[in-house]
């Protein structure tokens, strides 16, 4: 995560952790497994669930 200083406006935060696509990490979210344990997780990589793989099929993220 993106730490906040007090100078900063809330909606550049949000801009900045946002895929060039425009939407949000977790609209990129796919199920990684993890080999030891048996377990999962999330990483925002796979295409986005608002656009469709055809516009945007990786998350970018967006200019820092």
């Amino acid at each position: 995560m993106v730490a906040r200083s007090s100078s900063e406006p809330l909606e550049e935060l949000g801009t900045r952790a946002r895929c060039r696509c425009g939407h949000l990490p977790t609209h990129h979210m796919v199920v990684v497994p993890i080999e030891v344990g048996g377990g999962f997780r999330l990483d925002p990589m796979g295409p986005c669930a608002l656009c469709g793989e055809a516009v945007c099929r990786r998350f970018t993220p967006g200019p820092v």
